[in-house]
């Protein structure tokens, strides 16, 4: 190949071909032709701006939007991929459209360069991809609201060090997950307004003479703002950095989850079981039932926080405004959203499958004495200083454990030499179910507030689902999709 040839959108002032092994380093086809979609929905964007400006003609603009729009048409229908000898996306693209309509496709690249069009190509990609993430991540919050409504009187130990620590709710657990992920879909949603913003019309890094207007190129494209600096324009991938961050802290949570499903489905707990459909065997031991799934998004966390931090080690010190580091900033993020998507996917799975074992977890009340707070509790309420009631309360657990017995086994003769002031009335409210109904303040486990938790999960559920309903695509898109001529004015 010479730099020269049509495969090649540079090489006037070279004589030499290109070294093969320097060409096959450079390259980015192999990754960067999943932006395909999205490069020829920013072409017909850009195209139809040009028209719109008087930079091209409609002659000039016709061949080029309708067979952008055709080619658009058969990658989506499969009928056309993406392969070759080119360097990139970009120049696929545009020897494609030449092999179409001829030399006229070369008037596409005016006043562009591939530094915007590969950011507008990415930042589009990135928000259909966290859009779709975050329906995905709808359907595993509402799987695990449904989960609690059902569970706001299943009673278990909450754990603090891995240690039985206070009666909880199963509800109240699962909410804790759910107000998590509630959280992440913020962060994705935010990162997806960040990507918003449109680089075209920046050129390389100084923009052009030519009377474009990015504002329409971006209206186009479904985008309210336009980058306020050309040199930034090129050089910003915060959004691919911010994406990638919110994708991580949501596997950090999806990690978190999945430590407990295998914790849970253990002998050792015994908290819930998994169907045949989500476990898996042991090639030697007939009788094992793994958590697999749930290990492999445990593990795949590692993953996603290695795509963040090899991202961000390649932006630190970077000069305005491209350079060639830019294009290792794809592969984190395709791998950070693939992965991300795919855990939230297998976790709705192995969630719809796990089969609680409330009795089970009713049960483990029975040791650790998960009361002594709401013992120490109820002598405060009686007058008596809280680190004296804590004393008291370790009083009280010596004594039920040299009889074997728990906290509200115990009886006043029991403490008589202990100076600890039991009575019936608080032996009753000391267990288990008891003081956890107790637990009234904001965000508590009491069936009362996992009630209100419970409204407003739906609340935001139904937020996340609107915002989601609403990502509509691009308007560029929709007069190619609707089969309209893209060389007419747009309803």
């Amino acid at each position: 190949m010479r730099p020269t040839d049509a495969t090649s959108l540079w090489g006037g002032r070279f004589d030499s071909e290109l070294d093969p092994v320097i060409l096959g380093f450079t390259g980015s086809l192999s990754f960067d032709a999943r932006l395909v979609r999205h490069d020829l929905i920013a072409s017909l964007a850009h195209a139809r701006m040009l028209l719109e400006t008087g930079i091209m003609s409609r002659a000039q603009a016709e061949p080029i939007l309708d067979g952008l729009s055709e080619m658009l048409k058969e990658i989506e229908d499969g009928t056309l991929v993406v392969e070759g000898p080119d360097e990139d996306v970009h120049t696929w693209i545009e020897r494609t459209l030449r092999a179409r309509i001829g030399p006229a496709a070369g008037r596409l690249h005016t006043a562009r360069s591939r530094n915007d069009q590969v950011s507008i190509a990415l930042r589009l990609w990135a928000r259909e991809e966290l859009a779709s993430l975050c329906a995905s991540l709808s359907v595993l919050m509402e799987t695990w609201l449904g989960q609690a409504a059902e569970h706001v009187e299943s009673w278990m130990p909450g754990y603090t060090h891995l240690q039985r620590a206070q009666p909880v709710s199963l509800a109240h657990h699962l909410l804790a997950h759910f107000w998590a992920l509630e959280a992440d879909a913020g962060r994705l949603r935010a990162a997806y307004d960040r990507a918003g913003v449109s680089p075209l019309g920046s050129g390389a890094l100084a923009g052009s003479r030519h009377p474009i207007d990015p504002h329409r190129s971006a209206a186009l494209l479904g985008l309210a703002e336009v980058c306020p600096n050309s040199l930034l324009a090129v050089a910003d991938r915060d959004f691919v950095a911010e994406a990638t961050f919110a994708c991580a802290l949501l596997m950090v949570h999806m990690s978190r989850w999945a430590e407990e499903v295998i914790l849970w489905t253990s002998l050792e707990f015994g908290f819930a079981a998994l169907p045949d459909t989500i476990a898996q065997g042991s090639s030697l031991m007939p009788q094992k039932r793994n958590p697999e799934a749930a290990e492999l998004i445990r593990g795949k966390s590692g993953r996603v926080i290695g795509d963040l931090t090899g991202l961000l080690t390649t932006l630190k010190g970077l000069p305005f405004a491209y350079n060639s580091d830019l294009q290792e900033d794809k592969e984190p993020l395709f791998d950070a959203l693939d992965t991300a998507s795919g855990s939230v996917g297998a976790a709705t799975q192995i969630s719809r499958g796990l089969v609680y074992d409330t009795e089970r977890m009713r049960s483990a009340l029975g040791a650790g004495y998960l009361t002594a707070t709401d013992l120490a509790d109820l002598l405060v309420e009686r007058g008596t200083p809280f680190r004296e009631a804590h004393r008291a309360a370790g009083a009280a657990i010596r004594e039920a454990e040299a009889r074997g017995c728990e906290l509200w086994e115990l009886d006043t003769e029991d403490l008589a030499g202990t100076g600890v002031p039991l009575d019936t009335e608080m032996l009753r409210e000391i267990r288990p179910e008891a003081a956890g109904a107790a637990r009234l303040s904001h965000g508590g486990p009491s069936p009362e507030r996992v009630g209100e938790q419970l409204e407003e999960a739906a609340k935001a559920l139904e937020r996340l689902g609107r915002w989601v309903e609403e990502m509509l695509p691009p308007p560029i898109y929709q007069a190619h999709a609707e089969g309209r001529s893209l060389a007419e004015e747009l309803a």
